[in-house]
């Protein structure tokens, strides 16, 4: 795998974590914020990288900190 492929394996994971997150938090597929998490996952997966960048720095941060 190069280092592309890993980045965006490790976002696909942090991702579903956030989401899971905010669903369990009680956000719905209405809120503004799940559809901004939800606009960035289809962004994603078109291998956009300055979201990969995003969910890898500022998600990946924080679900860290949850730990």
């Amino acid at each position: 795998m190069d280092d592309d492929n890993v980045r965006l394996e490790v976002a696909i994971e942090i991702m579903a974590s956030k989401i899971a997150d905010m669903a369990q938090k009680g956000y719905t597929v209405d809120s503004k914020e799940m559809k901004e998490l939800l606009k960035e996952k289809n962004e994603m997966y078109k291998c956009n990288n300055e979201i990969i960048d995003k969910i890898l720095n500022v998600y990946g941060k924080e679900l860290k900190q949850n730990i």
